[in-house]
């Protein structure tokens, strides 16, 4: 299993998360995001990766605030986020095959079935955990985009002893 997910993620060009439940949770406050975003979405940057955050909630501060983060694509207001995902997907001319999401509940069941690689926090739904990939061994936003990171640099870790 975990092999196949480091054979996928090799091929991941942008990494989606949901806010509620993913992102901000009981683990985290709004402060704690934006002390943790910047840093993490540079280290994305550091591998050529995008980093987005697709989320149900209307635009409001917290929404405003993370949209100003630098290289943080933010859609909100979105319920059907698999249309959402769409577009940002056509902008970026990447395809689901290269595209890791990351949910935890009902919603977003749709756009985890069209994605190549997804995850779903410890704390997820049932009925995602049942769909994905993998499960994160972490509710924490810090912890869960840790492991993330870790298991793309394996992944590339992979590539490169295959390539000698």
């Amino acid at each position: 299993m975990k092999s196949e997910i480091l054979i996928r993620m090799k091929e991941i060009k942008i990494f989606l998360f949901d806010l509620e439940g993913v992102l901000l949770n009981n683990n985290t406050t709004p402060d704690k995001l934006f002390d943790l975003l910047p840093v993490k979405i540079k280290e994305f940057n550091r591998h050529g990766l995008k980093f987005g955050i697709i989320t149900a909630r209307e635009d409001d501060d917290l929404i405003n605030k993370l949209k100003s983060i630098e290289d943080c694509y933010v859609i909100s207001s979105s319920l059907d986020k698999v249309s959402s995902a769409d577009n940002l997907l056509a902008a970026n001319s990447v395809d689901y095959k290269n595209v890791f999401y990351m949910g935890d509940d009902l919603l977003d069941i749709p756009l985890l079935k069209k994605c190549r690689l997804t995850s779903t926090p410890m704390n997820g739904r049932r009925e995602v955990k049942r769909i994905v990939n993998f499960v994160a061994k972490s509710n924490d936003p810090e912890n869960i985009i840790n492991e993330i990171l870790s298991l793309f640099k394996k992944s590339m870790e992979i590539e490169t002893r295959a390539a000698k």
